[in-house]
């Protein structure tokens, strides 16, 4: 078991807590149920809350009091916990479904039914703004999630989310800036997966020596562990607990160049002249100085891989197929700008093409 996945444990073992340790309140009060809040309650609310889901954040909660509960967006978190709800808009009720797993909720009454059972947390269901907030013991008392607190930031970790999932990639993307840094990997755009970073992260060169996040470039082929939770976005997201690159550092033809550029796209022509094979690639750019366009030599020393890194022949880059293209920003002024391939990356169709026999086989269906 790596550091990671016993932080994650460690984590899960812990009890929510808030403001000096304290376990989350959780008397009943089904007597006196809580009242709608207005717009000017909301405004006076004394702090926000930073939320965070399987690593992801989430729309953020509020917290009243200091010796209140956090209130937390219903939609937001059951949704980022892969609930689906639906909601009763004659009663102001939500109902969550999971495979088996129903819960109901209504707005104002401390009384949460958990499969026909009926459970109280000491806080009501209130409606800010249009918007449902349950009680963060919600998340660990009915959604059978694990929550701590760390100031002003709750980290709620799915049951699941603690089953790793190992997979190699090739990086297309890197965000280094702002609270949550993420490396985009196995494709671009709605392609691929996003890995979400934090302080725990641990980042290690093929050699096995620990570097960081700034060390990570474009067109590195990487192995990282995750979580086994993604979101339903495109692409999806996940928390991360390891990346290590598998190009060895010091080799010429894996070594990347200083500013990386990238395009992803299709290949509009490839052409042979003099023994040197040129790709036009047309799409979008993975950089801001970065051209949609681009016209790429193919050397010696261009590494031609797939989205895992093995190695693919230059005879499979056909006009048509879908690439993603490295390059160093040393271009010519021509329009398309012409340049030297670090790396091209491959992306290879999981359809096998059919035979004239199974085409007829599937009509015939």
């Amino acid at each position: 078991m790596n550091n990671n996945t016993k932080k994650i444990s460690a984590l899960m073992a812990l009890s929510l807590a808030l403001g000096g340790g304290s376990a989350l309140a959780a008397t009943p009060n089904t007597t006196q149920p809580a009242p709608l809040i207005t717009a000017a309650d909301q405004a006076n609310q004394s702090s926000t809350i930073k939320v965070l889901v399987n690593g992801v954040s989430i729309a953020d909660g509020y917290k009243a009091t200091a010796d209140k509960e956090p209130m937390l967006a219903l939609r937001s978190l059951t949704e980022a916990l892969g609930y689906e709800l639906d909601w009763n808009k004659a009663d102001k009720s939500a109902e969550l479904t999971q495979g088996n797993s129903w819960t109901r909720v209504v707005t104002g009454q401390d009384q949460y039914s958990v499969n026909k059972m009926l459970l109280t947390l000491g806080a009501a269901p209130e409606i800010i703004n249009g918007t449902l907030y349950v009680p963060a013991s919600f998340a660990e008392k009915v959604l059978h999630a694990q929550v701590t607190a760390s100031g002003n930031t709750l980290t709620i970790v799915s049951e699941e989310a603690v089953k790793n999932v190992t997979e190699r990639g090739v990086i297309t993307r890197i965000h280094k800036d702002g609270s949550y840094p993420s490396v985009q990997i196995g494709g671009a755009g709605q392609d691929g997966i996003v890995l979400n970073l934090n302080d725990d992260t641990v980042f290690k060169s093929a050699e096995g020596k620990e570097i960081s996040l700034g060390d990570l470039t474009l067109g590195m082929n990487v192995e990282a562990v995750h979580s086994a939770i993604t979101t339903r976005s495109l692409p999806p997201q996940t928390p991360t607990y390891q990346i290590t690159v598998l190009d060895v550092a010091g080799s010429e033809a894996e070594t990347p160049p200083l500013d990386v550029l990238g395009t992803a796209g299709t290949v509009e022509r490839v052409q042979t002249t003099a023994g040197i094979t040129q790709i036009e690639i047309s799409g979008t750019r993975l950089t801001e100085t970065g051209p949609d366009h681009v016209i790429l030599n193919i050397t010696e020393e261009t590494q031609l891989v797939d989205h895992e890194g093995n190695p693919v022949e230059l005879t499979e880059l056909t006009e048509g197929a879908k690439v993603i293209g490295f390059y160093s920003p040393v271009l010519t002024r021509s329009l398309p700008p012409i340049g030297t391939a670090w790396k091209v990356v491959l992306e290879i169709s999981d359809v096998q093409p059919q035979t004239d026999g199974q085409a007829d086989t599937e009509q015939a269906k």
